[in-house]
């Protein structure tokens, strides 16, 4: 009978009848989510996040719903 299921056959019925095997070594490796880097090594950008004229000339005016949340200051400096 052919199963759909990833798990092997015979390693389903060594699940459903409780007994034990060795383990086996998994396919994939487990990579943390952390990586080093050094001071010198990150660069800043230090000018407006959201060019805003450049987006609305384009066709997408998505200046008017910061407005009405009021959080326009956070991008435009007066």
């Amino acid at each position: 009978m052919a199963s759909s299921s990833s798990v092997p056959e015979s390693t389903m019925q060594e699940i459903t009848q409780g007994t034990s095997t060795q383990q086996e070594t998994p396919a994939y490796e487990i990579k943390g989510r952390t990586m080093s880097l050094e001071e010198w090594e990150l660069t800043l950008k230090v000018e407006s996040p959201v060019d805003f004229t450049s987006l609305a000339y384009h066709g997408c005016n998505i200046k008017e719903f910061y407005e009405a949340q009021d959080l326009l200051h956070y991008y435009i400096k007066e």
